[in-house]
């Protein structure tokens, strides 16, 4: 075996490329903060996957497994040290995906008999059988299956030998949300951007498809980056400005109501986001909507303001139960620089001040 620190660098380090950019991260999880420890079962890959550092046949790559006792352990004790508060688990397709995932689950179901209680995130490989998706959803807080692509054909194209797109990925995607409904598990996929130089407006068809038909309750996006030692080495890399801006999109379908519709008004010619906050390309591609009502308005237009996102939107309804909102009171909660923001998109009665 190789030692601890070996290990570390190549499993928790190699981590990063399933959404993160630290072993030790964040993530969000019913609205409050979680420090995660981030690491693969292993580094190993039987898979082509053309864009991914781990494929088979890449040169260089250090290829590490953990035992499931050892990982227990060792991020018990970094719990215990208070330095993490959750696991997020992926690994590489080195084999069957009932026998992987049956690790994983062998790492979560150990850490809940020694007494853990907090966050689980499990990643999932293409393929994996029923009755191991119905029980990552049972003992893990998260759990999900990366769709890659955007469809079947690009999917087929870049990851030749990981399965069938919607046999393996949707509808065991899908499976996944009905089930997580029992046990209040919540159902993440990642999508990697312009790994087939489709257009936003694709991606953008496949997230209204994840959040509305599917249920998903997250899409992360990862900007293609060329992995030196694979078929894809030459191509450019995808800048992290339109990961940040499908993130923004997403969002608006997720939290704020968007239709599909109302997403074609922020896209170029190209079917392509701008650099800029959708909400705001929204608004000024919308100018008739505009100004809303702060003391009228019902909460889908509210979600409509740049500035104003669903917890706002809250606040607003809550406060004006009581009084009516003006500039003052916005200023007041909001704070100048966000209030001021807003104030450019809302009617509160006054004269115009900003």
């Amino acid at each position: 075996m190789a030692p601890r620190s070996d290990k570390w660098r190549v499993l928790v380090m190699g981590a990063e490329y399933d959404r993160a950019e630290a072993p030790i991260y964040e993530s969000s999880f019913r609205g409050r903060r979680v420090a995660l420890f981030k690491t693969l079962l292993a580094s190993s890959c039987k898979m082509d996957c053309l864009y991914c550092p781990f494929r088979r046949g890449r040169r260089g790559v250090e290829r590490r497994k953990w035992r499931p006792e050892k990982l227990v352990d060792v991020f018990l004790e970094l719990y215990r040290k208070g330095v993490v508060r959750g696991l997020f688990l992926s690994s590489g397709f080195y084999g069957d995906p009932d026998a992987i995932v049956e690790e994983e689950l062998e790492v979560a179901e150990k850490l809940r008999e020694r007494g853990y209680t907090g966050y689980i995130h499990l990643r999932l490989m293409p393929g994996t059988s029923w009755w191991y998706l119905k029980q990552a959803a049972r003992v893990a807080n998260r759990v999900g299956i990366n769709v890659e692509a955007v469809d079947a054909s690009a999917f087929q194209e870049y990851a030749p030998s990981k399965g069938d797109w919607r046999r393996d990925i949707l509808y065991r995607l899908e499976y996944l949300v009905r089930e997580a409904r029992w046990s209040r598990a919540s159902v993440d996929t990642q999508l990697v951007v312009g790994l087939a130089e489709e257009s936003d407006l694709d991606i953008l068809k496949l997230v209204w498809r994840l959040y509305r038909a599917l249920g998903i309750g997250r899409i992360h996006f990862s900007a293609f980056t060329p992995m030196k030692g694979t078929p894809l080495e030459d191509r450019e890399p995808v800048p992290t400005w339109r990961e940040m801006r499908l993130y923004q999109a997403s969002e608006l379908v997720r939290s704020y109501g968007f239709s599909l519709k109302e997403l074609r008004t922020i896209l170029d010619d190209r079917g392509m986001l701008p650099d800029m906050d959708p909400k705001e390309v929204y608004a000024q591609a919308n100018p008739d909507m505009y100004p809303v009502d702060i003391n009228d308005a019902p909460l889908e237009d509210l979600l409509r303001v740049p500035g104003i996102g669903p917890s706002t939107a809250e606040l607003i309804l809550r406060i004006r139960r009581q009084r009516r909102i003006t500039a003052a009171t916005l200023m007041r909660i909001l704070g100048p620089r966000r209030a001021r923001r807003i104030l450019r998109y809302v009617d509160t009665g006054e004269a115009k001040l900003f």
